[in-house]
């Protein structure tokens, strides 16, 4: 039996889905299956800088439960906007990357640690750069890859197809759709 941790912003939150997101889909399979349990400290909104501030609770909480699990999915709040009503809690590329290995090295010192990568948005809508976005996420699955963290490259998995049929109205979050989309390919990767 495993416990399964969803760690990051609204998508690790299951935003924007009136089922509770991917991890509350994973819980009722791990629950179903006799294989654990998933417990959700996804915050939206929040950026790498706030989540290493509640890191500690949550590798507490950890620390008492049977093979944890780590399911980082950071979003993408770091990220400056083109015209950004918030600039003041973006985070530099650089800091982005130190503060994403201090995580992974946090939850890979009591259990295991998958990392998820950020995906597509709306970048019009959303007044995001494409180029400066790519290159967050690039540097988060490098910076797993490079820690010797497994990678679900959901990032490179969202084909223009797949973007309208898994992507909110709002051009930033995961529907129901997406979210399922993303347990499966949870659940694929701890069946294997």
């Amino acid at each position: 039996m495993i416990t399964a941790y969803s760690f990051g912003a609204s998508t690790a939150a299951g935003k924007k889905d009136d089922e509770g997101g991917f991890i509350a889909r994973l819980d009722k399979y791990l629950r179903d299956t006799g294989g654990g349990t998933a417990i959700n400290h996804g915050v939206g909104g929040d950026t790498t800088d706030v989540m290493l501030g509640r890191l500690a609770g949550v590798v507490d909480d950890m620390k008492s439960r049977p093979k944890p699990v780590a399911l980082v999915t950071l979003g993408i709040n770091d990220v400056p906007r083109i015209v950004d009503p918030k600039p003041e809690i973006r985070v530099e590329l650089d800091k982005h990357a130190e503060s994403l290995k201090e995580i992974l090295a946090v939850f890979g010192a009591i259990g295991d640690v998958l990392y998820l990568t950020q995906y597509p948005v709306d970048y019009v809508e959303r007044s995001l750069d494409p180029k400066l976005t790519r290159d967050y996420v690039e540097l988060g699955e490098e910076t797993a890859r490079s820690a010797g963290v497994d990678v679900i490259d959901i990032f490179g998995m969202i084909t223009p197809e797949r973007f309208k049929e898994f992507i909110f109205e709002d051009g930033l979050h995961f529907n129901n759709r997406g979210h399922m989309f993303i347990c499966n390919k949870i659940i694929d990767y701890l069946r294997s």
